[in-house]
């Protein structure tokens, strides 16, 4: 059986950063604990929004951010290690980051985002999309061509706002508020193991992967309760392997909260929303038959890089998903990352959001998995 992670005496890890000058309204660069984990609805000034350059039809190299930025502060390689220069590496023209023709900001070329023109070494390999081929990787080879931008803007965000869903998981909502101990589990496909952030990828920032960025954010406010997670997520699974295994990878276990992430897979292979409503059902029902005090917590899946085929259906599951939250009443919530994503991808190029390129998150990405499910277990948050 595996060993439970007992995360009380263990810490997120900080990144702190600072920049030599700061912008001329006195905004300069950190990255900590707290910038990790904004709001990124909410915030004004986003740390580290990730993004990719790409050779436009007109020549042009540049990039796309969520909103558009008043002041930049900083913009760095994916590792963070390395800073870009306004005017000399970049500049800046409403949303967009432009590359200047000096510059030595890796990007991509149109001949790029069809999946040709790689060197032998770029890491990165072709896969077929919805038309033609697109980038594809696991390895490291799309997030080296990225860069992070940290700006402030006064843009609004347009859309639904993660809500509190503690109302409806009263006994973790208790362990929480009033301490005592909180088993937690994780069970889902590679997005929820956490496949390709910089942690996993074995590069610098080195992020962990989101639910353990959250255990950790959890047992850092809750000092009273004890908290342990467990992460039996599988990479390439679907609910129906979610179901076979369901005994085996979670019920042994006994846990009080259990995260269950399927879908991404499901709607790739074309499973039926109604045989995926099924597994799901029975994942959540054999859960607390086994544990009557167990809560359940669907996370609906994001969506994939709409270019490529793994985009196909997966939006199809998420009603149906909080019908069935709804049906089962106290205990069983439905944390809703379809709609999130697919408001991200209206604004942004896929290599801007997954770190294989086609529905593997990011460190941006997987930290609004971080703020989604903080904000849906903590009130306040």
């Amino acid at each position: 059986m595996k060993r439970a992670t007992i995360l009380s005496s263990l810490l997120l890890p900080v990144f702190c950063f600072a920049c030599s000058s700061s912008k001329g309204n006195g905004a300069a660069y950190q990255y900590g604990e707290k910038e990790m984990m904004e709001k990124f609805w909410e915030t004004k000034t986003v740390h580290n929004e990730m993004l990719c350059l790409v050779e436009g039809e007109d020549g042009s190299i540049s990039g796309n951010l969520f909103y558009e930025p008043k002041t930049v502060i900083s913009v760095r390689d994916y590792t963070l290690e390395k800073e870009y220069q306004e005017g000399v590496d970049y500049t800046v023209s409403g949303n967009r980051i432009v590359r200047t023709p000096e510059s030595s900001i890796p990007y991509f070329t149109k001949e790029n985002m069809q999946g040709k023109g790689f060197d032998e070494g770029s890491g990165i390999s072709v896969y077929q999309a919805k038309e033609g081929n697109i980038p594809f990787t696991e390895g490291i080879g799309i997030v080296m061509r990225s860069i992070a931008v940290t700006y402030q803007h006064e843009d609004a965000w347009e859309y639904e706002i993660p809500t509190y869903l503690g109302k409806k998981l009263p006994r973790s909502e208790k362990a929480l508020k009033e301490g005592g101990a909180l088993s937690i589990l994780f069970y889902g496909d590679s997005i929820m193991t956490g496949c390709n952030t910089s942690g996993k990828l074995g590069v610098a920032p080195f992020q962990e992967t989101y639910p353990e960025m959250v255990t950790h954010a959890l047992q850092k406010r809750h000092p009273s309760t004890a908290i342990t997670m467990q992460n039996h997520s599988v990479g390439g699974w679907l609910s129906k392997d979610g179901v076979s295994n369901i005994d085996a990878s979670v019920n042994a276990y006994s846990p009080d909260l259990v995260f269950l992430g399927f879908g991404m897979n499901d709607g790739t292979m074309g499973v039926s929303v109604e045989d995926y409503i099924d597994h799901m059902s029975f994942m959540a029902r054999s859960i607390r038959a086994m544990t009557p005090t167990a809560e359940v917590v669907f996370v609906s899946t994001i969506l994939a890089n709409p270019l490529s085929i793994q985009a196909a259906g997966q939006e199809n599951y998420l009603a149906p998903l909080q019908q069935l939250a709804e049906e089962l009443g106290e205990g069983v919530a439905c944390l809703d990352m379809t709609t999130y994503s697919k408001h991200l991808n209206e604004r942004k190029r896929g290599v801007d959001l997954y770190a294989n390129g086609i529905n593997h998150p990011n460190d941006f990405l997987a930290r609004q998995y971080v703020a989604n499910l903080l904000a849906a277990l903590e009130e306040g948050f």
